[in-house]
């Protein structure tokens, strides 16, 4: 018995889901195309995926043969994929204010020496504004200025080291003014952050502070956040 129209329809949108997420990555990274048209094919994605579970959820029993039954639920499995990865990316920014500039220390953040020049023509400004301070403030009040025993050397070596460890890229770093710059990129869409980090030597050791800026988006889901509390976390690990 030939398979039903419903389960070729689902079949083809399944599998279209599937093949939007590769797309949707690749094409970013690789500059085919802007990247909010790879948000967007990401989200495409997840909303035909959505719509390939409903159509296998509501339709699969209806069939009234078992070749359909076999291929909606097919179809279902393929469209997992893009489900999980949108439900992922949602979970994991939920409830970030909507800001890409954060650092330890929001009443006097770390300047950036050699990034501008690195930034493209239509990439986010550096400029950390009172309105960004109040946002960061409310979202994430525990990030704080890093404080090591360390002298200023030790805990600029470390900081080096540390990252290398994270995958960081170093393009800038001056010991005797106590400052570092580097670049990181996100896994999914190769989406490109600057870091500045300022050691300041103290009676009692090293204060560290770090900034995370994105290049490109209004909300970064609480990725700059979560990269400056990797390297508090990795370089406490190494006292």
């Amino acid at each position: 018995m030939p398979v039903s129209r419903i389960a070729k329809t689902s079949s083809v949108l399944g599998i279209l889901s599937l093949l939007l997420l590769p797309v949707s990555a690749l094409g970013t990274q690789f500059g085919v195309f802007h990247f909010r048209i790879g948000l967007l094919l990401f989200l495409a994605a997840a909303i035909i995926g959505l719509v390939v579970i409903v159509i296998a959820a509501l339709r699969t029993r209806r069939q009234p043969d078992e070749a359909s039954q076999k291929q909606l639920s097919r179809s279902a499995l393929l469209a997992l994929p893009a489900i999980a990865a949108f439900g992922f990316t949602a979970l994991s920014g939920g409830g970030a204010p909507l800001i890409h500039n954060v650092t330890t220390n929001p009443d006097n953040p770390p300047a950036f020496v050699a990034a501008a020049s690195r930034r493209g023509g239509e990439s986010n400004p550096l400029t950390y504004t009172e309105e960004t301070a109040a946002l960061q403030k409310a979202g994430y009040p525990d990030l704080k200025t890093l404080h090591t025993p360390l002298s200023s050397d030790q805990a600029f070596a470390r900081a080096l080291s540390v990252c290398n460890l994270l995958g960081w890229e170093v393009y800038h770093e001056d010991k005797n003014a106590g400052q570092i710059e580097a670049v990181a990129s996100t896994r999914w869409f190769n989406f490109k952050d600057d870091i500045a980090i300022r050691l300041q030597a103290g009676d009692s050791g090293t204060a560290i502070d770090l900034r995370s800026v994105s290049r490109v988006g209004k909300g970064d889901l609480g990725a700059n956040a979560r990269r400056i509390q990797k390297f508090i976390a990795l370089f406490a690990e190494s006292d």
